[in-house]
Formats: structure tokens, sequence, C-alpha cells
């Protein structure tokens, strides 16, 4: 049985009972995740330090203290806004001056054994990629 639940961004419906589609547990999460960190701070009215900036990364320097940085305000704000998982890693890679990769390494407060692992690609478009062990 699912714990966690959220709405399905694609606003998609089942064909069999025409009800929307949901995201489970370690997918809920990694959607919320991915929500976070891709908002904006101050996009969000009422909640101005909601949001990681991850499009930040596009227009900084790849210098290992701004990374790091940018590690940190991560961890933070996903420790804050995101209560259902405890965040173990995040990896963010440099694969150009213009392409970087997220990569959130976290176990749901529920199934503490399962280990999940979102990936976030940022350039001049997004996509990204969920997967879990």
């Amino acid at each position: 049985m699912a714990i966690y639940k959220d709405i399905d961004f694609l606003l998609t419906q089942n064909e069999l009972d025409f009800k929307m589609n949901v995201k489970l547990d370690g997918n809920a999460v990694s959607q919320s995740i991915k929500n976070i960190l891709l908002t904006s701070q101050k996009e969000k009215l009422f909640s101005p330090n909601f949001g990681g900036n991850a499009y930040d990364l596009v227009f900084i320097s790849p210098s290992i203290l701004e990374i790091e940085l940018k590690k940190i305000h991560f961890f933070s704000v996903l420790e804050i806004y995101e209560t259902r998982a405890i965040i173990k890693n995040i990896d963010i890679i440099n694969s150009n001056s213009e392409y970087w990769i997220i990569n959130v390494q976290y176990v749901l407060k529920s199934q503490p054994n399962l280990t999940f692992t979102t990936s976030i690609t940022i350039s001049s478009t997004v996509s990204s990629g969920d997967t879990f062990n």
C-alpha cells in the first residue's frame, strides 16, 4: 500500500477508470524534489524562500566553491520543503559549460532500506529521469 501519493504533473488520466493519474511513494517524492530544485526563489507567491534555483548553474563559472555552495543550498532547501525523504547525497556534474546533471540520492522515511536516485539535467531545455535501487 502506497504511503505517499501526489498528483502527476503530466495531468494524464487512467484509461480504465478515467481518474487522474497519481505518483506513488518514491516517484511522488522524486517529482517533488525536481519541482523544488527547479523552482526559482521568489517565484512562489507568499513563500519567497521556496526553491533551489537550479537554473543558476547554467550561469555560474564551474568552480569547486560555487558547486559546493550550490550543493549546500540544495541540501538545506530539500531538508525544509521535502520532509518525506532523507537526502543522502547530491552530486552536481558539469558536462560542459551549459549542461549540468544533478543527482539526488535519498531514502524515504517510510522505507529506509530502499535508496532512490533522482536525476535532473539542466541546459537550455530541461529533461530528467528517475531510478531506484
